[in-house]
Order: structure tokens, then C-alpha cells, then sequence
């Protein structure tokens, strides 16, 4: 335990010491006064009795016994005293204090210090506090050291340097020690480690930061709502759209500031599902200054919770499409009026070939108007998709239409769903009609027994295959043709290519052909499906 370095507080007051004097002091009167008594000549003066002695003797020894007493008393409450010192010294040691002296000294440096700074006590003892941890003040040491002195106690955050050098910041709190002349002492450093807090308020403002500039610097409107829908944030983009400043949108719901009611109610509905759903969604909205045109807005909601995960309002991001949606509807227009025109081109065609072949072999003018039709049947499954796509069940439908439905007994269908990419679309609707045509002539739809399965599957692996089978069975013995037909051709050549696959047609089954495609899966299938935006206000 290191030695106290400034005086203990007074174990007695000054009336007990000055009371044990002075009983000590008349005990030995007392006794002086009886020897001389016992010893006077003067044949004036009688001789002290035994008696006399005896109750001198008895008086002195009895305050000699009391002065004895006082002192094993005083005794016992400086020990006691020591011991809650010490235990006091000990329990002071455990926190992050020091003492030093009024010159700056440390002379007392505890377990505490020692984890928050990294010194032992031998290293920090006799060190100047101030230049041995690099402490930096808020403002000057005299003018702290002045402050102690007047008031007694100084507190304040202070930067600090551990000893493998990374800072530290502490709030410390300095108290001078007087005597009991009310002269300083020592000053009593307790300080508390409040690094952590300082990184986080770090991060904290940066984040600030960072968000105060996304919401000033972002075109779209960023916003947040309560539980009831009123603002709690919203950037000056959405502040220019509403047309008020902040201290009038502050804690109001749209119904207030947004000028056209319909609109705002139709918010108010979308926020309300967001909210009692717990889920984000993506929809379109309305939103625009009253007297104006109306402006599209693709607006991103989602709920906002608190730490326990509760719901208690909203955040949004919206971002206008006005423009953007007026190109779609251009665009829409321009592909309608040409799926229209190629439409009367494909039906211009067809009447073109059967008047220039109606003298012609009758055979070959009804292979192409097959042909024509097929086509047709394809451009008009893509047209009302809009030419994204088309489901491969839809392709298969329409190319054996005009041979009797998918669902008949002839045709046996399966195969998981999938989207096709229009130019995919295409070359499979082309494929099935020749593969239907040949089998009408030579293969098992030729008979009143026979029967085609179409099969599709995905075929897994680092690059996914679509593959396609046409399995005839029930029809006449098929032998291998000595040249290959324009549908063969067509479906081994033309089709492999626009499907980047390829294609095969067997002939040498005895029950009837068997035809295979497969082409890249990412070659052929849509990618991502196009959802379409929830209009506002729809569930």
C-alpha cells in the first residue's frame, strides 16, 4: 500500500487531547503536593495523616488510570480510522483515479489507472500527471489549477494517450484536499472512460453527415412517416413538391398540404398497407400541385421499425416517371401499329403466294400458307405479350392448333413453366409446325391411332439447357428419306442456329420420328420476369 501523501484527517478533536493533559497534569500535582506535605518541618503545620496520603494516593492513581483510559481509547479510534482509510485507499484504487501533489506529481496510481492507461505503479509514480499520459485540456492548465483553488473541484472531458499510443478520452473530475488549516493538500483525479462513447458520436455525426447529404443532393423525393402518416422527415425535394416549407409539413399528413384530396386519400391508402402488411413494395403514384398535370411518380416503400422490430411508420423514395412513362405509351403506340401493319404484311403475302400458285402444284401452295399461318399464329402470341416474351406452353398451343388442341387425345403436352424470348418464340413455333405438317403426311397423325408427345425440360449443370423431344408413337414404320425435305432443313439448320443450340430429327424408329432441340437455357428464356407496377392504390 503506498503511503498516504497528505495528513490523515485528526483522529481526536482538541478537547479530548487537551482533557488527558490536563488530567495527567493535576494526577502528578496531586502527588507532588502530597510528598511535600509529607515531608513539612514547620512545627506550625501538622504532619499529613495516613488518611490524607492514602485519599491523595487513591485521587492521583485513579486519573492517572482515567489518563490511561482516554488514551487506549484515542488509540483504538486512530486505528479504526487507519483501517477505513485504508480501505477506502483500496476501493479508490479499483477506479480510474490518481493523486498528485500540488506541483503535478502522481502519487498514488491504482489498479484502475493501471488498466485504463497501461501503466504500472512504478512506471506512473513521481511522473508529471500532465506530461506523462500527453493530457490535453479544453483550456489552459493555469486556468483549471485556478479554478480547483477557487471552487475546490474542476470537471471536464480530457484527451489522453495510453501506452501503446492510441488516444483516449475520459471525463475526469479533479477535488483538492485540505488540511485542517485549510491549506491545500493533494488533488483527487476520478475519471471515467468515455472513449467508446466519443467513437460512436464520431459515427454517429458522419452518418449525419452522410444522410444529410443523400437527402439534400438526391432528385427523387425521400421522406418518413409515423404510425398516423405524418411527415417526421422529408429532403427539399420533396419540400418543392409539396410547396411549404419544413415547419409547416412537420407533423402533418398528406390530407393536409397536398392540394388535390384524391390523391392524397390514395397515398394515404398505399402507406396505410405498407404499414399494417410489414412488407416493401413498389407501386406507381399521382402526385402533383394543384392546377397542374398530373406527375407519375415510382414510389418505394417500406416499414419502419424501431429496435424491437416493431412497426412504427415508414420510409419512402419516389422518383418521377412522368416523362418516361409518356415514351412508354409513344412506344406501345409504335409497336402496336406495327404488329398491325406486319399482321396485314404476313396476310398480304399469303394472298400474294396463293394467287401466283393457284395454277401451281396444289401441294406446295398449301405447305407455304401452312407455313404463313404458323407465323402468324406466332407474331400474334407475341404481340399480346408485347414482344417481352412468351410462355412456352402458349408457343406449343398455338402451333398445333390448326392440327386439333393440346389437350387432345393426340397430343400429350408436359413440361415446367417457362418464358421464351420472342426471337426463341419464333423458331420453336416454326419447328413445331413442320414437325406437325411431316407427321399429318408420313408419320403417326397419319393414322387414326397415333400419337405425339412434346416434352420440355430443364437439364441442370454449370449451364442450364432447355431441351425439347417430339416422340411420335402408333403410326406406320418410318424409314430414313434419301434427301433431306425444307422442313428438316429447317428445323437442323435454321432452327438450331436462331435457338444457338441444336436440333435433330430421327426417322429410323419403326413407331415414327423422334425430333430433339437444345439451346442454352440464358439463350432462349427470359431472364428476369417483367412485373408490372401496382397501380395506385391497388392491393
Amino acid at each position: 500500500m503506498v503511503a498516504v501523501p497528505f495528513s490523515l484527517p485528526s483522529p481526536t478533536s482538541r478537547a479530548p487531547r487537551l482533557l488527558v493533559t490536563l488530567v495527567t497534569c493535576f494526577a502528578v500535582a496531586l502527588l507532588a503536593l502530597g510528598a511535600l506535605l509529607a515531608q513539612s518541618d514547620e512545627p506550625s503545620r501538622p504532619a499529613v495523616t495516613a488518611a490524607e496520603a492514602a485519599v491523595l494516593l487513591a485521587l492521583a492513581t485513579a486519573l492517572f488510570a482515567a489518563s490511561i483510559w482516554a488514551k487506549r481509547r484515542i488509540q483504538r479510534d486512530i486505528d479504526a480510522k487507519f483501517c477505513r482509510l485504508e480501505r477506502f485507499m483500496q476501493a479508490f484504487g479499483q477506479t480510474q483515479g490518481m493523486l498528485r501533489s500540488l506541483d503535478g506529481r502522481i502519487v498514488f496510481w491504482g489498479i484502475g489507472a493501471e488498466r485504463l492507461y497501461g501503466y504500472s505503479e512504478k512506471e506512473a509514480l513521481g511522473k508529471d500527471g500532465v506530461e506523462f499520459l500527453h493530457t490535453r485540456c479544453p483550456s489552459s492548465l493555469e486556468e483549471i489549477n485556478s479554478a480547483l483553488v477557487r471552487d475546490g473541484e474542476w470537471q471536464g472531458e480530457l484527451t489522453r494517450r495510453h501506452k501503446d499510443g492510441r488516444e483516449i478520452h475520459i471525463v475526469s473530475k479533479w477535488s483538492l484536499s485540505r488540511g485542517e488549516a485549510g491549506e491545500p493538500e493533494v488533488a483527487i483525479e476520478v475519471s471515467h472512460d468515455i472513449t467508446s462513447i466519443k467513437l460512436a458520436e464520431r459515427q454517429l455525426h458522419q452518418t449525419n453527415t452522410l444522410l444529410r447529404t443523400i437527402l439534400e443532393t438526391a432528385p427523387g423525393l425521400i421522406y418518413a412517416k409515423d404510425l398516423e402518416g405524418r411527415i417526421i422527415l422529408a429532403n427539399v425535394t420533396t419540400l418543392d413538391l409539396i410547396g411549404r416549407p419544413w415547419s409547416e409539413v412537420e407533423g402533418r399528413t398528406d390530407m393536409e398540404f397536398l392540394g388535390s384530396k384524391s390523391q392524397a386519400g390514395a397515398v394515404m391508402v398505399n402507406d396505410r398497407r405498407i404499414m399494417d402488411q410489414a412488407r416493401t413494395e413498389e407501386f406507381e403514384e399521382v402526385i402533383s400541385h394543384a392546377g397542374h398535370h398530373p406527375r407519375i411518380w415510382s414510389s418505394t416503400k417500406a416499414p419502419l421499425r424501431d429496435a424491437a422490430g416493431k412497426v412504427i411508420g415508414l420510409v419512402g423514395v419516389s422518383i418521377e416517371i412522368t416523362e418516361r412513362k409518356r415514351i412508354e405509351e409513344r412506344l406501345q403506340l409504335m409497336v402496336n401499329e406495327l404488329n398491325h401493319r406486319v399482321k396485314n404484311t404476313l396476310a398480304t403475302i399469303q394472298a400474294i403466294a396463293s394467287q401466283t400458285l393457284r395454277g401451281g402444284d396444289p401441294i406446295v401452295r398449301q405447305n407455304l400458307e401452312q407455313r404463313l399461318m404458323a407465323l402468324a399464329a406466332a407474331h400474334d402470341v407475341l404481340t399480346r405479350e408485347n414482344w417481352e416474351g412468351a410462355n412456352i406452353d402458349d408457343v406449343v398451343t398455338g402451333a398445333l392448333a390448326p392440327f386439333g388442341e393440346g389437350g387432345d387425345y393426340r397430343f400429350a403436352v408436359s413440361g415446367p413453366p417457362l418464358r421464351l424470348l420472342p426471337r426463341a418464340a419464333l423458331a420453336l413455333a416454326m419447328g413445331l409446325h413442320e414437325l406437325t405438317t411431316n407427321a399429318l403426311k408420313y408419320g403417326a397423325l397419319s393414322t387414326l391411332n397415333g400419337q405425339v408427345a412434346i416434352n420440355w425440360q430443364i437439364v441442370g449443370g454449370a449451364k442450364p439447357l432447355l431441351r425439347l423431344t417430339w416422340t411420335e408413337s402408333g403410326g406406320p414404320p418410318v424409314v430414313a428419306p434419301s434427301r433431306r425435305g425444307f422442313g428438316v432443313r429447317l428445323i437442323e439448320r435454321s432452327l438450331a442456329q436462331d435457338l444457338g443450340g441444336k436440333a435433330s430429327v430421327i426417322f429410323d424408329q419403326p413407331a415414327g420420328i423422334i425430333g430433339t432441340m437444345e439451346a442454352p437455357l440464358a439463350d432462349v428464356a427470359v431472364s428476369a420476369e417483367v412485373t408490372p407496377f401496382m397501380q395506385m392504390g391497388a392491393r
